[in-house]
Formats: C-alpha cells, sequence, structure tokens
C-alpha cells in the first residue's frame, strides 16, 4: 500500500507550522523527524517505513494544532466516527490474527508486549496489557479465552481523545501497526 501522496500532504503542512527537527517515540522504537530533509529516520540511521512514517507525521500534526489531551474514556474502533463502516475490514485484519495468536502463541503474545513493547498488565478479561504506541498515547489489548461455547475473543481500546488528532484511517492503521508489531 502507498503512502506517497499522505506523506507529501503532512510534509506540506507540517511545513506550514515550521515544525523543527525531532525525535519521538513510537511502539517501542526511537525515531529522528528531519523536517528540513523530510525524513523520518529510525535510531539506527534506517529510513522509517511509509506506514510509520505517515502515523508519525499525523500525530506531530494533531499535536500542533491543539495537542493531545486523554479524557479519560476507554472507546473501541467501532466507536469512532465511520468505525462501525470500517468494522468488517478491521475486524478482519486486526482483530481476528490477535485472537488467532493469543489462542495458539499466548506465552509469545504477552513476551512480545511486555518485553519487547514495554506493556504493562491492565484490568479486563482474561489478559489486559497497556503499552504506548506515542508519548501519553496509551492503547489497552483485552483478551477473553473463550468458555462454554463462546470462542476467544480480543479488543483494542483507546483513549476517546485520540479521535481529536487522528481521523478514523489513522485509529485504523495505529491500531494495526499494534497489532502487527505484537505479532512480532
Amino acid at each position: 500500500m502507498g503512502y506517497e501522496a499522505s506523506l507529501s500532504l503532512a510534509w506540506d503542512e507540517l511545513d506550514r507550522r515550521q515544525l523543527k527537527d525531532c525525535s519521538i517515540s513510537f511502539l517501542g522504537d526511537d525515531y529522528r523527524v528531519k523536517a528540513t530533509e523530510r525524513e523520518v529516520l529510525l535510531s539506527g540511521g534506517a529510513q522509517a517505513g511509509q506506514m510509520q512514517a505517515v502515523l508519525i507525521l499525523h500525530y506531530l500534526i494533531g499535536l500542533l494544532q491543539q495537542g493531545y489531551c486523554p479524557c479519560g474514556e476507554w472507546i473501541s474502533f467501532k466507536e469512532t466516527r465511520d468505525g462501525k463502516l470500517f468494522w468488517p475490514a478491521f475486524q478482519k485484519s486486526a482483530i481476528e490474527p490477535l485472537v488467532q495468536i493469543f489462542s495458539h502463541e499466548r506465552e509469545r503474545l504477552e513476551r512480545n508486549l511486555m518485553e519487547d513493547l514495554g506493556g504493562r498488565m491492565a484490568e479486563g478479561g482474561d489478559l489486559a496489557i497497556e503499552l504506548a504506541a506515542f508519548p501519553g498515547v496509551m492503547v489497552r489489548l483485552v483478551f477473553w479465552q473463550g468458555e462454554d461455547g463462546l470462542p476467544p475473543e480480543a479488543s483494542l481500546l483507546f483513549d476517546r481523545g485520540l479521535t481529536r488528532i487522528y481521523s478514523t484511517e489513522d485509529v485504523a492503521v495505529l491500531l494495526l501497526a499494534v497489532v502487527q508489531k505484537a505479532m512480532g
């Protein structure tokens, strides 16, 4: 999937807002945003993937426009504007793979979330782990093992305040990035 148009528009917006070079942590990795060169680099100097770059740049735009302020209300993707419309595709691409790995490789999933992504245990389900996607932007993964004929399930929760700086599509891509990192 190409993100060239989104990257170009994001850089144009950041140019208008006079973004200075900065560093940012995203899903446990450190990135360097070089505004004048229009580059997003991993701390080792490698080019960031386009998906990661778009998420980082859109996050920075949101911060510059109004800042990120969590409101303390955890919601799922379905509760975003247009979330119900995109839910079937989101469920297939993010939730189902997460349930699959939880059902078959729970220890590996838990290790990835806790050790590799710096997660911490949280309340909810049979297992709940919260991790920082960006500084101050928490995502909670909640799992239920299933019983009495009910299948296993998973939910990805985040603070409603994220929808003030991210579009529904950005939220979906962010949560997909979390799932991809969790699956290792």
